[in-house]
């Protein structure tokens, strides 16, 4: 199921279905296809982490799919 990251429910592993995922300046860059663990919406991005356990932020309405 695709939704906007946002919607996540704290603590979800996703992987990014967005072509072009907007993130903060200066931020880890993140990808279509990448696996990341969303943690909560901190004004207009969504905060979490990646595989290898850095902190990220991409935009609230970045659509993402629930890992099965």
């Amino acid at each position: 199921m695709i939704m906007e990251a946002h919607n996540v429910k704290y603590g979800t592993k996703v992987t990014v279905t967005d072509e072009n995922v907007k993130t903060p300046p200066s931020s880890t860059p993140i990808n279509k296809g990448d696996e990341i663990t969303i943690y909560r919406l901190d004004g207009m991005y969504c905060n979490g982490k990646d595989k290898d356990g850095n902190r990220i932020y991409i935009a609230g309405w970045t659509e993402v799919e629930l890992c099965v």
